[in-house]
């Protein structure tokens, strides 16, 4: 099979072929990692750090190359500012959100695959390349 006829987006941890390959060659999927509360926070307050980020991109005329670094230290001096309460909030939602995200590679590397009709059609694609080889 040709690396350049797989399709990306189908090469994640959902794909069966990927998981079998790995259960034979004894390797691991890499497992989740747990996001920072300060990056879920930030999801929420997406329009006030990006208006405060753009003060202080025109104040001190940052080159584009930087914008991202600015946006980002806007937006960790905001949390910083949340109280302690709010911040175990967003603490325990990131960790929720692990947990989830931990159950659902568990079940895509240990369980079966899904027999149901929508995921099946889901890799005809792949099987359609498999018949140009």
């Amino acid at each position: 099979m040709k690396d350049q006829d797989i399709d990306p987006r189908e090469s994640g941890a959902h794909n069966p072929y990927r998981n079998l390959l790995h259960k034979l060659t004894g390797t691991s999927i890499q497992k989740p990692r747990q996001k920072s509360p300060v990056n879920i926070w930030r999801k929420t307050q997406r329009k006030e750090i990006d208006s405060e980020a753009k003060k202080i991109i025109e104040k001190d005329k940052t080159p584009p190359s930087k914008h991202a670094a600015v946006r980002d230290k806007v937006a960790r001096e905001m949390y910083d500012l949340l109280s302690q309460e709010e911040k175990a909030q967003w603490i325990e939602q990131a960790k929720e959100e692990h947990e989830a995200a931990i159950a659902k590679w568990k079940e895509d590397t240990e369980g079966d695959p899904s027999t149901a009709p929508e995921d099946r059609q889901r890799w005809v694609p792949i099987f359609a390349s498999l018949q140009r080889i």
